[in-house]
């Protein structure tokens, strides 16, 4: 597969991004195991429902960023700006990221979990987990590719910003007694983790355009 040259996770944020992959999957696997088979709240979800509760008019405005169609068409957006500034990965990324985390929290965790509300299977959230993911892309693009002086205040103001955006679809659908708290909680640490590790494979996997070994001059050898 041949892309860019610029990668997705460059050699300042590699070790950190990935030292975040483990204690993500640590905590989806522990609050998996606390709620597993369960098929009401707990009492810290319980509590939840109360301190969280909202009425259905004011739920609507705040559950717009897990709405389908509002992420379908942010992935939109970010694929389109990606292809435009020729950043292949970045949009591979952006489509992968979403799908992976859904697809294999649908298919494989929440049956696995088996933890259920009203009858649907809800641990960990699907919509909090594309949610999630989507703003992961966002967050790591920007880490990745914020100047060298601004890097840290880059990545912290997007990321805060991410947080933020998730807090708010989180409070909503938790008022609303769509999700557990502890659904929202798996979502949040799965969706970063997969995000990463899709980046990190796609990086692995990339022949970059221009790379020395690939390249040959017209006289057939390898250039230099």
């Amino acid at each position: 597969m041949v892309l860019e040259r610029r990668r997705l996770l460059p050699a300042h944020l590699l070790r950190p991004a990935l030292a975040l992959v483990v204690p993500c999957l640590i905590v989806v696997g522990a609050l998996g195991a606390e709620v597993a088979g369960n098929t009401d709240a707990g009492p810290v979800d319980q509590a939840a429902f109360e301190v969280f509760w909202l009425r259905r008019d004011i739920v609507t405005p705040l559950a717009v960023s897990t709405n389908p169609a509002v992420m379908i068409t942010v992935i939109t957006l970010v694929v389109g700006i990606a292809l435009w500034h020729r950043r292949p990965r970045v949009a591979l990324l952006a489509v992968l990221g979403p799908v992976v985390a859904a697809g294999v929290n649908t298919w494989v965790l929440k049956p696995f979990f088996d933890r259920t509300h009203d009858g649907y299977l809800a641990y960990p959230s699907g919509h909090t987990t594309t949610l999630v993911s989507i703003l992961a892309v966002i967050t790591l693009v920007v880490a990745a590719n914020a100047a060298p002086g601004r890097r840290v205040g880059a990545t912290l103001g997007v990321g805060a910003t991410a947080l933020g955006l998730v807090a708010v679809g989180a409070w909503a659908i938790i008022g609303a007694r769509y999700h557990y708290l502890s659904d929202t909680l798996g979502s949040l640490f799965w969706g970063v983790a997969v995000v990463i590790v899709i980046a990190a494979a796609i990086d692995a996997v990339a022949k970059p355009v221009g790379d020395p070994r690939t390249v040959r001059s017209a006289s057939g050898n390898t250039a230099r």
